[in-house]
């Protein structure tokens, strides 16, 4: 509770600042809508009014990684019941979330800069793997990629800016993976002479290899990184990816993923229409969300169900009185119960959730020993193994106040097209290196042009 108050303490006058002056800036350029929200790591939105006055500015900290996974949840249809792997790489770092039974998976505390942040929010790993990490040669002669960062300022090599040092996306130039007169839709040319000297000069002469052979190495490396990331993360949760379906965004996610599936054994990769944006498209796609927990440490089967009711319920009343004072009817809010449970003498406890275990009047008719077998059956899930012998405890009570606002609303698609001759017009080939010894001359396709259920033959760059 002292780290989240700290972090919350030292976040605040920040954030306040940054509100009122987007809020001005909203003001002066026209926009006059009633409600004015900002993301929130749980996946959800919270009005400005929220973070201003309720002091909630720590719930924020993990929201564009966050706007991205609820984006996949939401977008996504049946995949997303299935099983998603979002992968949003960016400029610095790779950001890794799973997406089950059509939600992103939770935790109830993460870590920032070492602190314990005890807020919800979705469960996310990040590693420095990104279109600026830098490639550079370790003391003992290994190339290795990252954690130093090129920046946008001043960038990989290829953006022309001073940057001395070859990056990931200066890989992706010189192998043919990005068209350097095209890049940001046509807004940035690349300078692809620039990344052949920065391959050369840090990498390729070095470790006698060829240009080709230092850029295909420097992709490797950051797409296996990426892969047994999330190999790993996925073991921690008792998630096997080989059965998902791989959601690349960010800007360089859709350069990195065909190989990264292949590394994971994912045979289905799902690419939006504007991956560089998609994060904020996930804005678009949320509730706005309130969550509330209450400490109450006591063995499960001393508490009784009109115990935990008289908890859930002050705690209802609580997000009732709060969206009043945000301007929010309380008349359309949904309440989600959760409690966290632990076996007893345990360190860390589980979530778990208390949907269709009640009757209609919420805990009063409700069954403690049915949430003891969800919290057994989800351990076993989680950890491989369940100990129904033992004591459980409550260690606290979850509400989630959820109350909907209006979404994005995808335009459906008609007329599927098997051919994608559409969209070849102009674009012509290049010569790209899928394997740092083989050019094959590629077809390029626009992605704007391509027809609903287009069906290509590789190898094509879209």
């Amino acid at each position: 509770r002292l780290s989240t108050t700290l972090l919350n303490a030292y976040l605040g006058p920040v954030l306040v600042d940054y509100i009122g002056d987007l809020n001005k800036g909203l003001d002066d350029g026209g926009v006059t809508t009633q409600q004015r929200f900002l993301m929130q790591s749980n996946g959800g939105v919270m009005p400005f009014t929220a973070a201003v006055q309720g002091g909630k500015t720590v719930y924020t900290l993990f929201s564009g990684p966050a706007a991205g996974a609820q984006a996949g949840a939401y977008l996504s249809g049946d995949d997303a019941v299935k099983g998603i792997v979002t992968l949003d790489m960016g400029g610095t770092s790779a950001d890794i979330a799973f997406i089950q039974g059509g939600e992103p998976l939770e935790v109830t505390e993460v870590t920032v800069a070492r602190r314990p942040l005890g807020v919800p929010a979705l469960d996310l790993t990040t590693i420095s793997a990104g279109g600026g990490s830098i490639a550079w040669i370790d003391r003992g002669g290994f190339l290795c990629v990252g954690p130093q960062s090129a920046g946008a300022e001043p960038g990989p090599a290829c953006y022309g800016k001073g940057g001395q040092n070859p990056a990931v996306t200066d890989a992706d130039i010189a192998l043919g993976y990005l068209n350097p007169k095209y890049f940001l839709g046509g807004s940035q040319e690349l300078d692809k002479e620039a990344s052949e000297k920065a391959l050369q000069e840090k990498v390729a002469a070095p470790l006698g290899m060829t240009i080709r052979e230092a850029a295909a190495g420097i992709r490797r490396i950051v797409d296996l990184r990426m892969a047994d990331e999330v190999k790993v993360f996925g073991a921690k949760r008792g998630v096997d990816p080989q059965d998902f379906c791989l959601l690349p965004f960010g800007g360089a996610g859709a350069v990195h993923a065909a190989s990264v599936a292949e590394e994971l054994g994912i045979t289905r990769i799902f690419v939006p229409p504007r991956p560089g944006a998609f994060s904020a498209l996930g804005l678009l796609c949320t509730d706005v969300v309130h969550d509330y927990v209450r400490s109450g440490l006591r063995p499960m089967e001393l508490v009784t169900p009109e115990d935990a009711e008289k908890v859930f319920s002050e705690l209802e009343a609580r997000g009732v009185a709060e969206l009043r004072q945000e301007g929010i009817s309380p008349d359309g809010a949904r309440f989600e119960r959760e409690l966290d449970v632990r076996y007893t003498g345990q360190g860390y406890e589980l979530r778990v959730s208390l949907e269709g275990l009640g009757g209609e009047g919420g805990f009063k008719t409700y069954d403690m020993g049915a949430a003891r077998n969800r919290f057994d059956d989800q351990h076993a899930k989680i950890h491989g193994h369940a100990a129904k012998d033992r004591s459980v405890e409550i260690v606290s009570y979850r509400i989630r106040l959820r109350v909907s606002v209006p979404k994005y609303e995808p335009i459906p698609t008609r007329n599927v097209i098997e051919s994608p001759a559409p969209a070849e017009s102009n674009k012509g080939t290049r010569t790209v290196y899928f394997a740092a010894d083989e050019a094959t001359e590629t077809k390029i396709y626009e992605r704007d042009k391509l027809p609903f259920g287009a069906r290509l033959d590789g190898p094509a760059i879209v």
